[in-house]
């Protein structure tokens, strides 16, 4: 494993895409040597500058985290972060460096921000055959504002930002519009980091201006951040990865009533300096309905401390698991009875008299996982009009998984409800 450089650097994972709100693979994926527009800010030779930024989460247009960077060389340059989840003061001069964090994890869509917005060549190192590339170079995007993901140009979405690009690697997706000059470079002013639909951060570049005298106080450190005191992520092999395991990594994987019954499902997992881990996002599921239960298990598991150099590190990488949604539990779907005899707080559901005429039957299939969570739940039968009232009534109920040998189980049931 590698450590990543300590500023701008991106985890190169050797893994397929996360997912996106844009399409997996590019028109011409064939490409070599991938390339975008946005420029870097911070190569050599490159114009001093001062950058500040916003970050937003989700469609909500408050402010999650601000950005400001100071940057006159690569040896001369402040980072600053201020969010709830992570903040950071990052002084680097000459041999001096200084870091002060909130935290001991630098969150991914944060790192992933705060890197590309000024140096977007980690995110195409990282880059992958079969990884998201939909750029201008690659002919998926155009100044127009098409982008398109595929190469006969029949499914294509128009940006109101103009020239679109979007790059997606494991655990490192990231969209970037907006661009405008800067000093004969064209920068994105709006980058988006996507984790799946609705799961997004977006960073809005507010100000990027030349810095024409900086001040020097702002480089001055008075007492320089131990090596092991600063966080420094590394890319881990999936075998590096599975050896930090404490105990061997096992999904239970729930009974879904619908998609596929077997298949891979891929996660990129990170951890921080402690061992702890911290984010789980899936990449690409087979059944996309056991994902939500797949990473309440894989957030439960232990793993030693990741050590680089002989200091803590931050790690991230990619696991492949084989998923079968009948390996577990009972074979046979359990009737109302069983069920009920797993479910507490059983509420009956509230129907308006003449809703539906009497003794009407409601019918509901659901999956139940290994930790006594719905996963899943498909009408099964009865008047179109019950499904509101009858859902309502089931989402207030609490089951038990159920045991085997001791052990919790995933399970199919059927759920009835008579409506007198």
């Amino acid at each position: 494993m590698q450590i990543r450089p300590l500023f701008f650097g991106i985890v190169a994972a050797l893994a397929a895409t996360g997912a996106s709100s844009l399409a997996q693979q590019s028109p011409n994926n064939t490409q070599q040597t991938p390339s975008i527009i946005q420029g870097t800010l911070i190569e050599s030779g490159s114009v001093p500058f001062h950058l500040k930024a916003t970050i937003t989460e989700g469609h909500d247009l408050s402010p999650v985290a601000k950005v400001e960077i100071y940057w006159v060389a690569a040896d001369q340059w402040r980072r600053t972060i201020e969010s709830s989840k992570f903040s950071q003061i990052l002084i680097v001069n000459g041999v001096k460096v200084f870091e002060q964090d909130s935290d001991s994890y630098f969150p991914l869509g944060l790192e992933t921000l705060v890197t590309a917005m000024v140096d977007p060549k980690p995110l195409l190192d990282a880059y992958r055959p079969g990884n998201r590339l939909l750029t201008k170079a690659n002919g998926a995007s155009s100044e127009s504002g098409s982008i398109c993901f595929d190469s006969s140009h029949r499914m294509c979405l128009s940006s109101q930002y103009g020239l679109m690009e979007s790059v997606g690697v494991a655990g490192h997706s990231v969209d970037f519009m907006r661009y405008k000059e800067f000093h004969g470079k064209r920068i994105a002013r709006r980058l988006v980091y996507t984790v799946s639909v609705g799961d997004f951060l977006t960073a809005q570049v507010t100000e990027l201006k030349e810095l024409d005298h900086p001040n020097d106080g702002l480089f001055t450190i008075d007492q320089p951040t131990p090596r092991e005191k600063q966080i420094h992520s590394v890319s881990l092999q999936e075998a590096e990865l599975r050896d930090l395991a404490v105990e061997e990594p096992e999904i239970i994987w729930p009974q879904a009533l619908d998609g596929a019954i077997t298949g891979k499902a891929t996660f990129y997992l990170a951890i921080d300096r402690q061992g702890k881990l911290r984010e789980v996002h899936p990449l690409e599921t087979a059944n996309e309905r056991s994902n939500d239960s797949a990473i309440r298990q894989i957030m439960k598991w232990k793993f030693k401390q990741p050590i680089k150099d002989g200091v803590p590190v931050q790690a991230e990488g990619v696991m492949t698991f084989d998923l079968n949604t009948r390996a577990w539990g009972p074979k046979d779907i359990l009737s109302d009875a069983e069920v009920r005899k797993l479910a507490t707080n059983i509420v009956e559901p509230v129907v308006k008299p003449g809703t539906v005429p009497p003794d009407s039957v409601y019918k509901l299939w659901m999956a139940v996982d290994s930790d006594g969570i719905v996963i899943e739940q498909i009408a099964a039968g009865g008047p179109s009009q019950l499904a509101g009232p009858c859902g309502q009534a089931l989402k207030q109920w609490h089951f038990s998984p159920l045991l085997e040998n001791g052990q919790p189980r995933p399970y199919r049931a059927q759920v009835v409800f008579h409506i007198k």
